[in-house]
């Protein structure tokens, strides 16, 4: 019995001792829930109160559910207490104390003029000898500077492009890009209103050419949004040309012929005028843009050796492919300038060989698009065909005539010759 009633009085004491501890641990909790509020708002006396020093018995509060990475306190106990998350974004830790980052090269400048030829100036120095790393906001800033209808706007921006990426390691992406194809489109097209549609195609034909530069870089982050505008852009101006008369079709061998004659030659000159040329480069360029977007998606890299995979990859920043409308785009575009064979050829063939369009098939209304091109080159050349006959048959009637005329004046010619050898003999007979 004695033994009985021991064991009963020591779980009493446990009891008690249980129910203290508890307490307790509750008291010490609210202390440490209104000293983290004290300490979040008053931020200038921020280390002034520190939790580690106060002698509190954490009960079932640990340290790393009080105060966690995001500053936020998610605690049992006090789960309801919500503090501010900070903006880590745009500051940085130092000593428990955040700072704002250093100026950019741009901002400490604070150019009077922001024109693209100031900013590649200013980052230029500011990288000269790899000193420094071009951020990308200077880099956007530099696009959006550039002017409507200056075109040394947008070749400053091609040129950045190249030298950034030349000797400042500088990984261009997306935003950039879509600044950099912003800005060379608006620097290139002229503001005037009355055009006859050659300038807004040089100016997307001259950012197409800049997006299949390899030195550029735009290959590993250009959307392919953009590039649809780039399409439009062309396709726009090649409407215009249409509207002033022009002819945009030429022959599909006339480039080729071009491209392999020499340089000095002036054969080569002579076969392309200004108008074909740019026509034709037009063509060449959109054909490319299809085949380069392909090629991006169909992940080429898997081919690579591991060390040009990584350096790939590590540029990379989309891999999407050609939509739908690219492909509407780039179809009636070379439609109008090289005809239907120029599509199956440089379009639609090499976005079949993909590996990743064997379950798909071409867009029913690209597949529309070129039968209506090829009736209507069908229809012109039974035209143009009419119009020799008609020609070849008027050529003959006229040579026919001629040759009658002929005949005639070679009888007035003999009877002219015998009526003179008559007189002839009469007088001599006088004689």
């Amino acid at each position: 019995m004695n033994q009985l009633f021991r064991g009963v009085e020591r779980s009493r004491c446990y009891l008690r001792a249980s129910r203290h501890t508890f307490s307790t641990s509750e008291s010490a909790s609210g202390i440490c829930a209104q000293n983290l509020i004290a300490q979040q708002s008053d931020q200038n006396k921020r280390r002034s109160h520190s939790i580690a020093s106060m002698p509190i018995a954490l009960g079932n509060i640990s340290d790393h559910r009080i105060l966690q990475k995001d500053n936020t306190i998610l605690s049992s106990n006090f789960s309801s207490v919500s503090v501010a998350k900070k903006d880590e974004t745009r500051h940085r830790r130092v000593d428990g104390h955040y700072q704002r980052p250093a100026s950019s090269a741009l901002e400490h400048a604070n150019l009077e003029n922001v024109t693209p030829g100031h900013c590649i100036s200013v980052l230029q120095k500011h990288a000269a000898n790899g000193a420094a790393m071009i951020r990308q906001s200077d880099f956007v800033a530099l696009c959006e500077s550039a002017r409507p209808g200056k075109k040394k706007d947008a070749k400053v921006i091609a040129t950045a492009l190249k030298e950034f990426k030349q000797y400042n390691r500088f990984v261009l992406q997306m935003s950039g890009c879509r600044a950099a194809v912003e800005g060379m489109l608006r620097g290139m097209t002229p503001t005037w209103k009355i055009q006859d549609g050659k300038p807004r195609v040089q100016a997307a034909v001259f950012v197409a050419e800049q997006i299949l530069d390899e030195k550029t870089g735009m290959y590993f982050a250009v959307e392919t949004v953009m590039v649809d505008k780039v399409l439009e852009e062309l396709q726009k101006g090649l409407f215009e040309m249409e509207e002033n008369g022009l002819n945009l079709r030429i022959e599909n061998n006339a480039g080729e012929d071009a491209a392999e004659a020499g340089e000095g030659e002036e054969s080569s000159a002579k076969e392309l005028s200004a108008e074909d040329k740019m026509l034709s480069d037009a063509l060449q360029v959109t054909g490319e843009l299809v085949r380069f977007l392909v090629k991006r998606k169909s992940r080429p890299h898997l081919d690579f050796k591991k060390r040009a995979r990584r350096v790939y990859l590590k540029k990379l920043q989309i891999s999407g492919g050609p939509y739908a409308s690219t492909m509407q785009l780039a179809t009636h575009i070379s439609i109008l300038i090289g005809g239907s064979g120029f599509v199956q050829e440089s379009i639609i063939a090499p976005w079949e060989k993909a590996w990743w369009t064997k379950h798909k098939t071409v867009d029913p209304s690209v597949l529309q698009m070129i039968e209506a091109g090829a009736a209507m080159e069908l229809e012109q050349q039974k035209a143009l065909e009419a119009a020799e006959a008609a020609k070849e048959a008027e050529e003959g009637d006229v040579e026919g005539d001629e040759s009658n005329e002929d005949d005639v004046d070679e009888e007035g010619d003999g009877e002219e010759g015998d009526s003179q050898n008559g007189a002839e003999s009469e007088e001599e007979k006088k004689d």
